[in-house]
């Protein structure tokens, strides 16, 4: 192999820390999920137990959830099966383990529990054209769509949080103008390797974490023109061998440009992280960010403020403010938001090369990563179980109102009713900022109002929690499934006035 033009770093360190993600089996392919057995059965018996261990995400319990599998009984009463879980990094896996045991050791006739927990095999949906992604399960993108908001921090610590929590991580530093990971992280080898005849490239490693960088192709930041960065990024990402990984972190370049757009395109992203600080400055670029993911069907998992308070003798100053994180969660759905504290050791760690969560783990910073680790994972499993509702045109008429819309929400039993288009589009929150209550109800010119029959032209579900809309005057809406459920509801003709007699 040939290496990428790269200047060899100095100075590293002996005493790095080290975190090697566990190399773990997985249950065949073939083998089914075990959810009956014969009544009366010790094998039933065992089911029944396993039925008290509930997924707190999914809110069933994991035996209806299809995690258990090769359930073997002895005739001695000993007890083994495959507990498969959606990821390596489950937050809750000790939990199952130990509740496992638990219930199952109860069982009167049982002498042991043994559990083999594993994690289901790497299936994606990535295109035969990014041969070297084949193996890589999730991508998740950490934008903030402004620089200087502690993005590259959140991804790196992110992504070392999850290695540590059992999964296989990579991280691709997206940003070519001012490249992050070669100073916040200190690989033995601080150069890219290329394999002359194939074109792969293969990651450097640092702490048991791939990490791929312009900065270790030896040409430090970049000065060129966007059309020959959106090639040079796209090249760098789908030329590289990741190998199998339950996650790549994406640290995204600050805006909404061409760059981004490639990255949205070239890969199915799984989920996004936000991350934002509390001024309202930081805010106005934020939104821009979501709202491209919406339109890209890039589902917005979490919400980082960073910088948003200190502490003195217990006591919370908050000097940039406040607002900025609790408005995207609040006008766009996004279901988590994390306030980080301005902590001097969480920068000095990222300039030393030794990410705070390595040096520190079980410091309280680190274990706000954690929770932040966490929570990706669990909305990232929320959404393989698929979107929680649906929306679409009252093609039926069923309600004798022009442009009325047909929703489905999984927390209401999936049981339609219908509301106003025109309802949804003033219900947009983020047209109501201070001083600008009415702006929602006025088209983009800010002069028309919005008419009674307007209709969306295309709609599509983003993640579990919202609906991406595009109106005709050109508005990217992103409304959520609990906004479109407080919109006036509309009633339902009788059936013989809604639908043609046969």
């Amino acid at each position: 192999a040939a290496a990428l033009r790269a200047a060899p770093r100095c100075s590293r360190r002996a005493d790095r820390p080290r975190v090697r993600a566990p190399t773990r089996a997985h249950a065949s392919p073939s083998s089914p999920s075990i959810t009956s057995a014969p009544e009366g059965s010790r094998e039933a018996d065992v089911l029944s137990a396993l039925r008290n261990v509930i997924d707190p995400d999914f809110g069933e319990d994991i035996v209806n959830c299809g995690f258990i599998k090769d359930l073997l009984v002895k005739s001695d009463g000993a007890v083994s099966f495959t507990l498969e879980l959606t990821t390596p990094a489950c937050p809750v896996k000790e939990e199952f383990d130990r509740l496992s045991k638990q219930f199952v050791g109860d069982i009167e006739w049982c002498t042991s529990v043994n559990v083999n927990m594993t994690a289901q095999p790497v299936t994606n949906d990535m295109p035969d054209s990014v041969a070297g992604m084949r193996g890589v399960r999730h991508v998740i993108a950490v934008s903030s769509c402004k620089g200087g908001v502690g993005k590259s921090t959140t991804s790196v610590n992110l992504a070392y949080t999850l290695a540590m929590m059992g999964a296989k991580v990579g991280i691709f530093d997206a940003d070519v103008f001012g490249p992050s990971l070669p100073t916040m992280t200190s690989p033995d080898q601080a150069v890219l390797q290329m394999d002359k005849e194939t074109g792969t490239i293969t990651p450097t490693e640092y702490a048991g974490v791939g990490i791929v960088s312009f900065g270790f192709a030896g040409q430090g930041s970049a000065i060129m023109r966007g059309p020959m960065v959106s090639g040079l990024i796209n090249q760098m990402l789908t030329t590289t061998d990741w190998g199998d990984l339950d996650y790549l972190i994406i640290d995204m370049p600050p805006g909404t440009g061409d760059v981004q757009l490639t990255l949205c395109q070239v890969v199915p992203i799984t989920a996004a992280v936000v991350v934002t600080t509390p001024q309202k400055l930081a805010f106005i670029d934020v939104e821009k960010g979501v709202r491209m993911f919406s339109k890209l069907k890039v589902p917005c998992v979490a919400v980082v403020e960073n910088m948003s308070y200190f502490e003195v003798d217990g006591v919370r100053h908050k000097p940039f403010g406040e607002g900025s994180g609790q408005r995207i969660v609040d006008d766009y759905g996004v279901p988590n938001l994390f306030q980080m504290p301005i902590v001097p050791d969480l920068s000095a760690c990222g300039d030393t090369g030794v990410p705070l969560v390595l040096r520190d783990p079980a410091g309280e910073t680190s274990a706000l990563y954690g929770s932040i680790a966490a929570k990706v994972v669990q909305e990232v499993a929320k959404l393989q179980a698929g979107p929680k509702g649906g929306l679409e045109l009252d093609v039926k008429n069923v309600t004798g109102v022009p442009s009325a819309l047909r929703v489905q929400l999984a927390d209401e039993g999936g049981l339609p009713f219908y509301v106003r288009a025109a309802d949804v589009r003033r219900s947009d929150k983020s047209a109501k900022a201070a001083g600008e209550a009415s702006k929602a109800d006025f088209m983009m010119d800010g002069v028309t109002p919005v008419p009674e029959d307007i209709a969306p032209l295309e709609m599509n579900v983003v993640g579990n929690y919202a609906v991406q809309i595009s109106w005709p005057d050109g508005f990217s809406q992103v409304a959520t499934f609990a906004q479109i459920a407080q919109c006036e509801r509309l009633k339902v003709k009788e059936e013989s006035e809604a639908m043609p007699a046969k």
